[in-house]
């Protein structure tokens, strides 16, 4: 089976659509997900601007839990990850659509709690590696550095079985295998093409 990796950001809409896209189109074509974490607040905070990707000054892993609007979430998803790839992604689907379906904030632990029952987490568990506090925050700081690598600078961004990576943004919802799996394969098929397509931007009004 294939691995696609995808870099999300919670508080990112297009993150969500994303991670929504893939989850209904992998089973179709026999790709296994990989979920890691890119922070927009990191990338572009105003501390880390002019500052290579891989040597920011200002990290988020480093910051106070009650500062940053997004790391709360990063470290609960890091909790997720301990019961597996699938508890993960079953996790952070449901944490995407508490934010952007149900407008839920993502510093507060009842969403967290709320996301894990829907995803038929084990709580006690996941509550239990939250508090390990120290080494989420490293996985996640090894997260944001393997990001930087990439060069990842949005969200959804996803790594392909070939290596090849780009990042994407879905205006609408896609559900339905039917329009799931041909948008999934265009967009692919850009990648792969050898024009070497880089950027498709449609103007804004």
């Amino acid at each position: 089976m294939q691995t696609v990796t995808v870099y999300l950001d919670y508080r990112c809409p297009f993150a969500w659509r994303g991670l929504e896209l893939i989850h209904v189109v992998a089973p179709q074509l026999g790709l296994e997900l990989e979920l890691r974490h890119y922070s927009l607040e990191q990338g572009n905070h105003l501390e880390n601007q002019g500052l290579p990707r891989h040597a920011p000054y200002w990290k988020l892993a480093e910051q106070p839990l009650e500062g940053p609007k997004s790391l709360r979430a990063f470290l609960a998803s890091h909790a997720a990850r301990q019961q597996g790839k699938v508890a993960h992604l079953r996790f952070a689907l449901e944490l995407f659509r508490l934010r952007h379906q149900d407008g839920r904030e993502l510093n507060d632990d009842q969403t967290f709690v709320e996301a894990v029952s829907r995803a038929g987490l084990d709580l006690e568990r996941f509550m239990a590696d939250l508090e390990d506090e120290e080494d989420r925050r490293i996985e996640l700081a090894r997260d944001l550095a393997e990001a930087s690598e990439r060069g990842v600078f949005g969200t959804p961004t996803f790594v392909l079985p070939s290596g090849d990576t780009a990042y994407f943004r879905f205006t609408e919802l896609t559900t339905e295998p039917e329009l799931a799996v041909p948008l999934w394969e265009l967009f692919t098929a850009v990648l792969h093409n050898g024009a070497y397509v880089e950027t498709i931007k449609r103007p804004r009004p």
